[in-house]
C-alpha cells in the first residue's frame, strides 16, 4: 500500500452525464473546453505541492529536491490526465446486427472518444448484461489525445426475448492507480433474439407431418374450367367434377387457369387455461418456436402471412423481466411484402403467456373476416370437439384448417410424447 497521502486520490461517482457525453457528434467548443482544461489543472497544482513538501518531511530534508519535484509532478500529471479525460469523453455505440436467433452472435462496437488535450491512460469500460445473454462486457483501453479507440463485445443470446443492455460503468485512472473518476451511461437502442435457430437444421418443421400447401379454388371464379383433376384434401367439394368422377371411378375437380395464391393465418393460443402447469413454460416455448419457424417458411415462399394470439408484451434488463405492454389481442394482417418476416417475428419474441378469454370464442369471430382460400393453422395445447366443428365449418367454407396439438389430442389423451414436436391433424369437411 502507498502512503496515505500519496493516496489523496479524487473519486467522484457520477449517476448522469450529459447527453454530450455520450455522444460523440456533438462535441463542445475547443475554447471553451481549452479553458475547462486549464482550470481543471491549475487545481491539481496546490496538491502536487503539498506532496513534495510532504516528501521533503518525511526525508528530513536530506533527500534530493528534484526527486520531490518529480513526483509532485508526476502526481498532478496524473490528477490532470484523469480529470480533463473525463472532461472530454464521448462513448458512441454500434451495434450492426441488433436481430439474432437463438443461439446467434451479436457484436458491439463502443467506440471512446477523447476530445481533451490531456491522453487517458487508462479507461475501463465494462457493462451488466441481462442473464439470458452471454458475453464478457470488459475492456480496458488507452486513449491518447484527440484519438478514438474501440472495443468490441461478443453477444451471444440465449433464449429469445427483447434486452436492453444495462448501463454502461466508465472508470478513468492513472497508470499508478492513485487519482480515479467514475461515469455512468446508459447504453442505448435493444437487442432483438428470436425464437428457433438460425440454421435450418433446428427447423422444427423439418419434424411435422405438414403437406403441400393447398389453395382451394373458388367455385366462384369467371373464368372456365381447363380440365380437371384428382380430389386433393382441401380442394372444395362445389369444384367436383360429378359426371368425370363416375366416368374415371374417383373423385375429380375443375381446374381453374387464375388460381389466387391464398393467405395463411396463425393462431397462437397463450391464454388457454389448458396448458399444464408444470410444463407451460417450456410447450408455449415450443409453440411459439413452431410459430416462427411457419412465418419464416411463408415468407421464404414470398406468401402473404398473418399471425394472431393473446398474450403480453416484455423486455428484459438486467434488473428481470418487465411488461411492456398489458395482455390483449395481437393480430396482424397477412402480407406479402419483405418487412412482414421481422415484424411478426418481433412479436413473438416480446410475447408471454398471459390468462385471457376463451381462444374457441375469439377463433369464431375471427372466421366471420377470412377471405375464400386463407389457410388457418391454429396452435393449441390441446384440441377440444368444438375446435374440431369449428375447423369443419371453416373447412366446408374454403378456409384449409390445420391444428398443431401440443399437450393431448382426443386420439392421445394421455398427453404426447415429445413436447418440442406437435401432433398434426388436417380437418376435412367431414369431420363437422
Amino acid at each position: 500500500m502507498p502512503p496515505l497521502f500519496v493516496r489523496a486520490a479524487v473519486q467522484r461517482n457520477r449517476s448522469n452525464v450529459r447527453q454530450g457525453m455520450a455522444d460523440a457528434d456533438n462535441p463542445p467548443d475547443p475554447a471553451d473546453e481549452s479553458l475547462a482544461d486549464s482550470s481543471r489543472v491549475l487545481l491539481t497544482w496546490p496538491r502536487a505541492l503539498l506532496a513534495a513538501a510532504v516528501l521533503m518531511v518525511l526525508t528530513g530534508g536530506r533527500g534530493p529536491v528534484f526527486v520531490s519535484v518529480l513526483l509532485g509532478l508526476t502526481l498532478w500529471w496524473s490528477a490532470a490526465s484523469v480529470q480533463a479525460g473525463l472532461r472530454g469523453l464521448g462513448l458512441h455505440y454500434r451495434l450492426p446486427q441488433d436481430r439474432i436467433f437463438s443461439g446467434g452472435r451479436a457484436r458491439i462496437e463502443v467506440s471512446v472518444v477523447n476530445r481533451s488535450r490531456w491522453p487517458i491512460p487508462l479507461c475501463e469500460v465494462s457493462a451488466r448484461l441481462p442473464d439470458d445473454l452471454h458475453g464478457r462486457f470488459h475492456r480496458i483501453l488507452t486513449v491518447p489525445a484527440r484519438t478514438t479507440r474501440s472495443a468490441f463485445f461478443d453477444v451471444t443470446g440465449i433464449h429469445r426475448g427483447v434486452y436492453r443492455l444495462g448501463d454502461t460503468h466508465v472508470v478513468l485512472s492513472d497508470w499508478f492507480g492513485l487519482f480515479e473518476e467514475t461515469a455512468l451511461v446508459s447504453v442505448p437502442g435493444r437487442l432483438l433474439v428470436y425464437p428457433g435457430g438460425e440454421t435450418t437444421a433446428d427447423d422444427p418443421l423439418r419434424r411435422l407431418p405438414l403437406g403441400p400447401r393447398r389453395a382451394p379454388t373458388s367455385p366462384f371464379a369467371d373464368d372456365l374450367p381447363t380440365g380437371v383433376r384428382p380430389y386433393r384434401p382441401g380442394d372444395s367439394l362445389r369444384t367436383v367434377a360429378w359426371k368425370q368422377t363416375a366416368r374415371r371411378g374417383e373423385l375429380q375437380v375443375r381446374e381453374y387457369p387464375h388460381v389466387r395464391e391464398s393467405a395463411t393465418w396463425i393462431y397462437l393460443d397463450l391464454c388457454s387455461d389448458e396448458w399444464t402447469p408444470l410444463y407451460r413454460h417450456e410447450r408455449t416455448e415450443a409453440a411459439i418456436a413452431v410459430a416462427a419457424s411457419l412465418v419464416r417458411q411463408e415468407t421464404a415462399q414470398q406468401r402473404a402471412v398473418g399471425l394472431a394470439t393473446w398474450g403480453a408484451l416484455t423486455e428484459t434488463t438486467v434488473h428481470g423481466t418487465r411488461v411492456t405492454a398489458q395482455p390483449g389481442w395481437m393480430r396482424s394482417a397477412p402480407r406479402a411484402d419483405p418487412g412482414q418476416a421481422p415484424r411478426l417475428l418481433e412479436l413473438l419474441a416480446a410475447v408471454r403467456h398471459a390468462p385471457g378469454p376463451d381462444f374457441s370464442e375469439r377463433l369464431r369471430l375471427e372466421g366471420g373476416a377470412l377471405s375464400w382460400g386463407t389457410r388457418a393453422l391454429i396452435l393449441i395445447p390441446r384440441d377440444t370437439p368444438a375446435l374440431w366443428q369449428l375447423g369443419a365449418a371453416w373447412t366446408a367454407h374454403g378456409h384449409p384448417v390445420t391444428l398443431l396439438v401440443f399437450e393431448r389430442s382426443l386420439g392421445r389423451p394421455e398427453g404426447l410424447h415429445a413436447r418440442s414436436v406437435p401432433e398434426v391433424h388436417e380437418v376435412g369437411a367431414a369431420h363437422g
